[in-house]
C-alpha cells in the first residue's frame, strides 16, 4: 500500500522587501518598534480596562491611620496593640481574602480585581510584623530607656547655652486653702512648711545662644499666682527653651492639686487631700494622711505611708506600694514591674491582662510580665489573667483563680474556705493544712489528678477526676485544669500568717 499523494502547500507570501540601503533599514527598524509599543500600550489599556483595583488598600490606609489617631490621643497603647496583634494577626489574612473573593464575586461579570504592588508588599509587612509580636514578648514601653532616648534627652538643650538662676517667693494663703499647681516643663516639689505661707523656690533654666535674650527670658519666666476664694493658682508658663522647677512649702493641712506635664511630682508631709495629673514624669507621694488621687501618661510612681483611700489610674512604669492604711485602686496599663506591700483595705488592680481583688495584704504583691505573686492576703481573694505563673501563698478565706497558658499555685491557712480554681493549659498545685476539713471536685483533661489527702480518682479518656471529703467535709474545693495536671500537696509543717 503506498503513501498518498500529499496535497501541494499554500503559496508563501513574498518576503519583505530587503532595504537597499542602511538609511531604508533603520527607517524600518524604527516602524517595527513603534508597531510593537503600540501593540504593548494597547494590550495594557485592555487590561486595565478590564480589571478594578481592590478596596484593600484604602482600608488599610484607613485602619492604620485610625490606630496612629488613638494611640496620639492616649486611648490605646503599643504595648497592649501589639501582645493583641501578636495572637490576632492571622484574622488580618483572613479578611482580606474574604474581601478579595467577595470583590470578585460582585464584579467577575464586568472585570477583574486586581491588586497593586504597595497593597502586596504591605501584606507581606503585616504579616511579618504579626509573626514577630507572636514570638517576643519584649517590654516596648523600657526601649526608650534603654537607649537612652526617654526623659533623660531634653529637646531644649538644642535651642543654645544653658542658663541658671534661682527666686524665691512668699505668698499668704487663706485659710483650708486649696492650692492648685500648674507647671508645663519642669519638677514639682511640695514639702510641708512651718507657718500659713507658701514659700517657693523657682529654679529657672534658660537654653539662649543670647546673653541678652537669656536674661530677658528668665525675667518673663515668673508665675501667675491668682485667688479666688480659698482657692490659690499658681500656673508656670514655659517654652520648649524655658524650665522651671518648682520647690514649695506649704501648711500641711492645705489641699494641693498638682497638674505637670514634664517633669517629676514629688509630695511629702501632707494632711489633706492631694491630687496629681502628671503626663511625662515620675511621680512619689511619702507621708500623706488624706486620700490621694493621680492620673498618669508616662514614668513610675511610688507612695508610701498613706492614711487615707489610693486611686491610680493611667499608663504607668513601675508602681511601689507599701504602708497605705486607707484602699488601694489601680487601674489602667502598666509596663514595669507592680509592687505593693501592706496595705490594710481593700486591693483592686486592674489592666488589660490581669485583675486582682483582695480584702487585705499584711504580706505583699508582686507583679511582672510573666508573674504574679501573692503572699499573706486575706480574701476573698480573686484573680483573673492569662499567659502568667501565679502563686498564692499564706492565703486565709476564700479563693478564686482563672488562668490561661501557666501554672497556678496556692496554699492556704487553716480554716480552709471555699476555693474556684480554673487553668486552660497548666498546672494547678494546691496546699493544704493537713487537718484541714474540705470537700474536693477537681477534674483534669490531658492531665492526671494527685492527692496526699484520700480521695476517690477515676481515670478514664484522658480525663482524670477526682472527689471526696476530707476530715468530715467542709467547704467545696472546685478545681478544673486543661491540659495539666491537678495536685493536692499537705503542708509539711504548720503554715502561720
Amino acid at each position: 500500500m503506498g503513501i498518498p499523494p500529499q496535497p501541494p502547500l499554500p503559496p508563501q507570501p513574498p518576503p519583505p522587501p530587503y532595504p537597499q540601503s542602511r538609511a531604508q533599514w533603520r527607517a524600518q527598524r524604527a516602524q517595527w518598534k513603534m508597531q510593537s509599543r503600540m501593540q504593548r500600550a494597547a494590550y495594557r489599556a485592555s487590561y486595565r480596562g478590564s480589571a478594578r483595583r481592590s478596596i484593600l488598600g484604602p482600608l488599610f490606609l484607613i485602619a492604620i491611620g485610625v490606630y496612629a489617631l488613638l494611640m496620639t490621643m492616649h486611648k490605646i497603647n503599643f504595648a497592649s496593640f501589639w501582645q493583641w496583634y501578636g495572637h490576632w494577626w492571622p484574622l488580618l489574612l483572613i479578611g482580606a481574602g474574604v474581601l478579595l473573593a467577595l470583590e470578585s464575586l460582585v464584579w467577575a461579570r464586568h472585570s477583574r480585581i486586581r491588586l497593586g504592588g504597595g497593597v502586596v508588599l504591605l501584606i507581606i509587612v503585616l504579616a511579618a510584623l504579626g509573626i514577630a509580636a507572636s514570638h517576643n514578648h519584649m517590654n516596648w514601653s523600657s526601649i526608650g530607656d534603654q537607649l537612652q532616648l526617654g526623659d533623660n534627652v531634653d529637646l531644649a538643650q538644642m535651642f543654645g547655652n544653658k542658663h541658671e538662676a534661682s527666686e524665691q517667693i512668699v505668698h499668704a494663703l487663706p485659710a483650708n486653702a486649696t492650692l492648685v499647681i500648674q507647671n508645663a516643663r519642669g519638677d514639682v516639689t511640695l514639702t510641708a512648711g512651718s507657718d500659713d505661707q507658701m514659700h517657693l523656690t523657682l529654679d529657672k533654666t534658660v537654653y539662649s545662644d543670647s546673653d541678652r535674650d537669656a536674661k530677658r527670658e528668665m525675667e518673663e519666666l515668673e508665675p501667675l499666682i491668682t485667688s479666688t476664694g480659698s482657692v490659690v493658682t499658681v500656673h508656670m508658663p514655659s517654652s520648649e527653651r524655658q524650665v522651671a522647677d518648682m520647690t514649695m512649702a506649704l501648711p500641711a493641712n492645705a489641699v494641693v492639686q498638682v497638674r505637670s506635664d514634664r517633669g517629676d511630682v514629688t509630695v511629702t508631709g501632707r494632711k489633706a487631700a492631694v491630687t496629681v495629673n502628671s503626663s511625662r514624669g515620675d511621680v512619689q507621694l511619702t507621708s500623706i494622711a488624706g486620700p490621694v488621687q493621680v492620673t498618669m501618661h508616662h514614668g513610675d510612681f511610688s507612695a508610701s505611708d498613706v492614711q487615707g483611700d489610693l486611686t491610680l489610674n493611667g499608663r504607668m512604669s513601675d508602681v511601689t506600694l507599701s504602708q497605705i492604711s486607707g484602699s488601694s485602686t489601680l487601674t489602667g496599663d502598666f509596663f514595669g514591674d507592680v509592687h505593693l506591700e501592706r496595705v490594710l483595705g481593700p486591693v483592686h488592680f486592674h489592666s488589660s491582662r490581669t485583675d486582682i481583688q483582695l480584702v487585705r495584704l499584711d504580706g505583699s504583691v508582686s507583679l511582672d510580665n510573666g508573674d504574679l505573686g501573692v503572699d499573706n492576703a486575706t480574701g476573698p481573694v480573686s484573680v483573673s489573667t492569662h499567659a502568667m505563673d501565679i502563686s498564692l501563698q499564706r492565703i486565709l478565706g476564700e479563693v478564686r483563680v482563672s488562668n490561661a497558658d501557666g501554672s497556678i499555685a496556692v496554699t492556704v491557712l487553716d480554716p480552709v474556705a471555699a476555693m474556684n480554681l480554673e487553668n486552660r493549659n497548666g498546672s494547678v498545685q494546691v496546699t493544704l493544712p493537713e487537718d484541714a476539713k474540705f470537700s474536693v471536685q477537681a477534674a483534669s483533661a490531658d492531665g492526671e489528678v494527685n492527692s496526699d489527702f484520700q480521695l476517690s480518682i477515676k481515670d478514664a479518656n484522658d480525663r482524670s477526676v477526682a472527689s471526696g471529703s476530707v476530715g468530715g467535709g467542709g467547704p467545696l474545693l472546685n478545681i478544673v485544669a486543661e491540659k495539666g495536671d491537678i495536685t493536692l500537696h499537705k503542708a509539711s509543717a504548720k503554715v502561720s500568717q
